[in-house]
């Protein structure tokens, strides 16, 4: 069956057309995040347009926030009805209260214009703000706060200048014991960098008559705010902490509540500049009253709607401009013809953040002509620009959403699955470590995530108006939904990788056996099970760890903790290069034992414990190979002395036979069945003969028990006697040698008569196996080093067994064993050619059997002069 839904062609399309989709989702989004914040409204298809949407009236409800709260403020920033930026803010009533009192109540206190101004400068980076001041300001060069304790327990508190100013002039003085070697300018060095604690207890001072003033002086390290202007009646905020009881040894809350009052005031003054510009009349399409009814008070950015005995009458006059909310104390007098905000949620608001409380009247309207191009009139303009087209791509971005899901669950099922079979296929990446793969795989998809948050973010052209972002499509560029899109679709792919790699491992069952965990657990479980080994090395790492745990706990010096860890570096680098040279011993001591070197004995000194021990044992392992060498060779002895024995026996009566044979042929026997018997018992009779000489030989080579004579043989001409005398024994079966010989000679350093039995053999085997008719082919070739001879046939009989085994002794090509062979030839021909120093190589290749022969070459040089010597002898 064809699974073409399998095959790595369909895998790679999906994928290609996954990404696709992704940009199409992605593209959609930006088009829904680029419209002003009314997509919602086109999808529900809400009729009558933007003033109808639900998107329209969250927006009016959030500006009302703001003008609420602008009104709320206003009587506290206002002097008769003006902005009066001199008026004193109390910092400990505005943090407990929110409210701006005009006068100095609690010691604390700066003007309007100060608190705003002060602001706009931290906002700028201009003043800084630290929650630890002895860290910040030493860090930026700015002054330190003296902290200095009185014997009653109260604080003077002083910038480091002044303090400094205050010991060179003698009015104050440091008293040290007589033993203490700090010198003043010490602690005052200690004091300009920040670094002295009130529980370094260095700093007792005294005045000129030697009168403790301070028991205790320290670096102040708690919150602070720079100073950008004096508070009312002092200098700086260190004058009130050490005048005024209620803020000594309070600096830090003086300065976190300074901080705070400054956020307050900025945001007061923020709201107050809108609701005087951004919603005066003339500047917007929206209108607002807030009536206090408990003070008879109205405030209203439409000067016909400021009376108050006319409030009803305004109320029903701005309900006739266009989209209205009115918000009265009670539920049951709420009108609204606006989307988006219901009735208890804008009474909420209102109550809260009004000026009145409970007694208010609060109304706003938008005048939907829109005759004033402002936010509002530019958000209907886009809404009925983009309208048509919204609908249709989240109709798309829906759709690339599904097709997305889609393909993600067909590359699942198929995942690790090929057409070719049923199996499991991981590549190279499902061979990571899981938790390796994982963290690789999240690691880029973090990093691309945060890239697209911090590239993309808000779009650049992303306008802030209180609580509600909104952004101009026309300032979205190509560029960015190309960024966007980019981001999104390298995103998916890395997912995809790690995604359908977890996928495969599940399936191959590779995902908890290829983890890093699994791994560690079965490396806990070794460490438990070879405890009895290894308990020095665990004892050892633990001491190490305790002894880092000890320096570290006790905060001991540098120095210490230096010292003890070259102490223990010096033990661990003695105790790894021992295990070196021991392991070194070990090996050299294996490598000669695998070398022959059965007697040889690893030394043992200083070796200690688990080496001590392998090589007390590689030692008995040498002791037992030399005993079974010497039991192999006594055994192999022994067999090669009763084949010998066994073969002198048979020769002895094998000879009788031959003999009689011989001269019963001599006698005058007439009957021809008779002397048919005596040519079928001489037959057989020298070949038993044969064979046993065979025997006899083989055994000796195998054994080693021979001797050779060296002599440099011209292999050219002793292959040329050798096919002559073959000659006939081929013609009988009609095989024909294809004989090739270079040219040069062919010098050889072997031994004659045992290289004229290896030609003799392989020669006779060919002329006993080939088929009929065919071909032999004796090729010699010289190298320059070598001297190579190959002689290649057919056989008559299927050869299905290993080129090997025709070299093992009485294993023969003629399996049906119908031949005259002994199956001793190629193994003795192989035994003698490797004792002469060459290689005996068999190749089968179907009905073709090739054998080669390889000796080194002698050179003309060594030739000479090797007869040269003979000559001198």
């Amino acid at each position: 069956m064809n699974k073409w839904y399998r095959s790595a062609p369909v895998k790679g399309a999906l994928l290609l057309i996954q990404q696709v989709l992704v940009v199409l989702a992605v593209v959609g989004l930006v088009w829904l995040s680029a419209y002003p914040g009314l997509a919602q409204d086109i999808v529900s298809g809400s009729e009558g347009g933007y003033s109808q949407s639900e998107g329209f009236g969250q927006r009016v409800y959030w500006d009302s926030q703001n003008i609420i709260s602008a009104v709320a403020d206003k009587d506290g920033l206002e002097t008769d009805g003006k902005l009066d930026e001199t008026k004193l803010v109390d910092i400990k009533e505005m943090c407990e209260t929110g409210t701006i009192t005009g006068e100095n109540i609690n010691g604390l206190a700066y003007t309007i214009g100060e608190l705003s101004d002060w602001g706009k400068r931290i906002e700028s980076g201009n003043v800084s703000v630290t929650d630890n001041a002895a860290y910040n300001n030493a860090y930026n060069g700015t002054q330190n706060v003296i902290v200095c304790q009185k014997p009653d327990g109260t604080y003077d508190y002083y910038y480091y200048d002044d303090f400094k100013s205050r010991i060179e002039a003698g009015e104050l003085s440091f008293m040290t014991k007589s033993d203490d070697t700090t010198t003043s300018e010490d602690i005052l060095s200690y004091l300009e960098s920040g670094s002295l604690y009130q529980e370094d207890g260095m700093g007792t001072v005294v005045d000129g008559n030697n009168q403790v003033i301070y028991r205790n002086i320290w670096n102040y390290d708690g919150y602070w705010l720079e100073e950008a202007y004096a508070p009312d009646g002092a200098e700086t905020i260190l004058d009130i902490a050490n005048s005024d009881p209620r803020w000594n040894g309070k600096l830090s809350e003086a300065f976190s509540e300074i901080d705070t009052a400054v956020n307050m005031i900025s945001s007061k003054m923020g709201n107050y500049t809108s609701i005087t510009d951004t919603w005066e009349e003339g500047n917007t399409n929206l209108t607002y009253l807030y009536a206090d009814t408990n003070a008879k008070k109205v405030y209203t950015n439409r000067a016909e709607f400021a009376d108050y005995n006319k409030l009803e009458q305004s109320i029903d006059t701005l309900k006739k401009e266009g989209s209205y909310t009115v918000v009265r104390p009670t539920l049951a007098e709420f009108e609204s013809n606006m989307n988006g905000i219901g009735g208890d949620e804008w009474r909420h608001t209102v109550q809260e953040m009004g000026p009145g409380g409970e007694d208010f009247v609060y109304a706003v309207g938008i005048d939907t002509a829109y005759p004033v191009q402002d936010a509002y009139y530019n958000q209907n303009q886009m809404y009925e620009t983009y309208a048509p087209s919204i609908q249709g791509v989240i109709v798309m971005g829906v759709l690339a959403v599904i097709g997305i899901l889609a393909i993600l669950v067909w590359l699942t099922l198929v995942a690790g699955r090929s057409t070719r079979d049923e199996e499991i296929h991981l590549n190279v990446f499902d061979r990571i470590k899981t938790e390796l793969a994982a963290a690789l795989t999240l690691g880029a998809w973090l990093l691309l995530c945060y890239l697209a948050t911090n590239m993309y973010g808000p779009f650049r052209g992303a306008i802030y108006e209180g609580d509600y972002y909104y952004t101009d499509m026309f300032q979205i560029s190509i560029g960015d939904v190309v960024l966007v899109s980019g981001i999104a679709v390298v995103t998916c792919v890395m997912f995809m990788v790690g995604y359908l790699s977890l996928v495969r491992r599940i399936k191959a069952k590779t995902l908890w056996k290829n983890s890093i965990l699994k791994w560690l657990c079965g490396f806990v479980r070794k460490v438990a099970e070879h405890i009895s080994e290894v308990w020095r090395i665990v004892l050892a790492l633990l001491g190490v760890l305790f002894l880092h745990f000890l320096v570290l706990e006790s905060g001991g010096s540098v120095f210490l903790f230096v010292l003890l860890m070259l102490a223990v570096d010096v033990l661990v680098a003695v105790y790894m290069i021992r295990q070196v040279i021991g392991r070194n011993r070990l090996g050299e001591g294996i490598s000669r034992i695998a070398a022959g070197e059965v007697d040889y004995k690893i030394p043992l000194e200083g070796l200690r414990g688990g080496q001590r021990d392998v090589a007390e044992k590689i030692n008995t392992i040498g002791e037992g190979l030399d005993a079974a060498v010497e039991a192999s060779m006594k055994n192999e002895r022994l067999k090669t002395d009763l084949i010998t024995n066994v073969s002198h026996d048979i020769k002895t009566p094998l000879t009788s036979i031959i003999n009689y044979v011989d001269l019963l042929k001599r006698e005058n026997l007439t009957d021809p069945k008779i002397q048919g018997y005596l040519d079928v018992l001489e037959a057989k009779a020298q070949r038993l003969k044969t064979l046993t000489e065979d025997v006899v030989e083989a055994s000796k080579v195998s054994s080693g028990n021979i001797s050779l004579e060296y002599m440099n043989i011209n292999l050219v001409e002793m292959i040329q006697q050798t096919s002559g005398e073959f000659e006939e024994k081929f013609s009988a079966r009609s095989l024909k040698e294809v004989l090739t010989l270079p040219e040069q000679e062919a010098i050889i350093h072997v031994d004659g008569r045992r290289m004229w039995r290896v030609l003799e053999n392989i020669y006779n085997n060919a002329a006993k196996y080939a088929m009929e008719g065919t071909r032999i082919y004796a090729d010699l070739t010289v190298s320059e080093k070598t001297v190579t001879f190959n002689l290649k046939n057919v056989s008559e009989q299927p050869l299905n067994i290993d080129a090997d085994e025709l070299t093992e002794r009485f294993i023969r090509g003629d399996v049906s064993r119908s031949t005259e062979g002994s199956g001793l030839g190629l193994s003795i021909a192989k035994s003698l050619t490797e004792m002469q120093g060459g290689t005996f190589d068999l190749y089968l290749d179907g009905d073709l059997f090739k054998v080669t022969i390889t000796f080194p070459r002698v050179t003309k040089e060594e030739h000479a002069a090797e007869s040269r010597a003979g000559q001198t002898e």
